[in-house]
């Protein structure tokens, strides 16, 4: 596996090569726009665009990498560790200190390089082998999560693995919102303080350097509706465990033209005020990444202009980075051209 995590100085150096306005988090500097894995197809054709373009965008500016262990049936990790020992251990062009790089667990995944289906590998790989009990199962309708410590700890093997690095920048608990649909608020904080024990322990064993939320609607929701969850709250679970220098420091929700909650709707309770989650997240220390800057697509259907839809996010107040699905390399060089400064006048 790569040693070593992003630090301040090296993606400073790495920015420094390049036109884009660089963001800070206290500990690196990243790219106003993320390379996203979530869309695309489980096979051989996607992964060769995925891991062409992952090349040059990490040769032309974007050095932040967001993936998740279900992702294209864990196909989106093995591209992303493929590319990334190319690059850094065998070819030395890129430094792993320079690159941040974020993964996500707490949905069932499947394995289609082992040709196991999300049923079959929780069968097979979670419940039989003892990593996970049938009580730690949380379904809503058709989405199975979890949100029990042991499981955190096999995913964090597993995200590494296939990332071939040693230590993973910031690791996310997936899509919460469902365990807590299903648990109940004083049962799934309790179950979270948990797993952010789990999360601390991988922090100083090296797994991980820092934790956080990657959510769709639960950061999002209002107070009284099924699966909100308070990110006070939360903060507040992670500071029971580890005081202020706890290490949950990220949270990932998305925002677009259709979802405008993190701006407009002071939804988040933060010293007995309500704000908006960006305002929120920023008075609690937190850092905001944003995902789904094109709707799923529908700007395209709808004839929106792509472009001035990414460049009105990432100019949006509190955002460090947004997560943009692209595996095409012309998608990749329109999207960095659209950000460029020169390209908001």
């Amino acid at each position: 596996m790569i040693p070593g995590y992003a630090n301040f100085n090296s993606t400073r150096k790495y920015g420094q090569k390049f036109t884009l306005t660089y963001r800070t988090f206290s500990e690196f500097v990243v790219s106003p726009i993320a390379l996203g894995t979530h869309l695309g197809e489980m096979n051989e054709i996607d992964s060769d665009l995925y891991r062409e373009g992952i090349q040059y965008g990490l040769q032309n500016g974007l050095n932040f990498i967001d993936t998740a262990l279900n992702y294209r049936g864990m196909r989106s990790e093995r591209d992303i560790g493929y590319v990334l020992k190319s690059l850094i251990h065998d070819k030395k062009i890129l430094s792993r200190e320079s690159i941040v790089v974020s993964s996500k667990a707490g949905i069932i995944p499947g394995d289609v390089m082992k040709n196991l289906v999300p049923k079959e590998y929780l069968q097979k790989v979670l419940l039989e082998p003892g990593i996970i009990q049938g009580a730690d199962l949380n379904e809503v309708e058709h989405q199975k999560h979890v949100l029990t410590p042991r499981y955190y700890q096999f995913a964090i093997a597993q995200s590494k693995q296939h990332l071939n690095l040693g230590t993973i920048d910031i690791y996310y608990v997936h899509n919460p919102e469902i365990s807590m649909m299903a648990l109940g608020p004083e049962t799934f904080y309790q179950n979270m303080e948990s797993v952010f024990s789990t999360l601390e322990d991988q922090v100083q064993c090296g797994n991980i350097r820092y934790y956080g939320l990657a959510t769709w609607t639960g950061l999002l929701k209002s107070p009284e509706d099924n699966g909100y969850i308070s990110i006070e709250e939360v903060v507040n679970r992670a500071k029971s465990i580890a005081g202020e220098d706890h290490h949950f420091k990220f949270i990932q929700f998305p925002l677009n033209k259709q979802f405008t909650e993190s701006i407009t709707f002071k939804n988040q309770l933060v010293q007995n005020e309500f704000h908006p989650l960006l305002v929120a997240a920023e008075k609690l220390g937190l850092s905001s990444t944003t995902s789904a800057p094109f709707q799923l697509g529908k700007v395209f259907k709808e004839n929106q202009d792509p472009h001035e839809c990414l460049q009105e996010i990432i100019q949006t107040g509190g955002v460090l980075s947004t997560m943009v699905g692209m595996k095409q390399v012309k998608h990749i060089k329109e999207n960095i051209m659209s950000i460029l400064p020169d390209a908001r006048n």
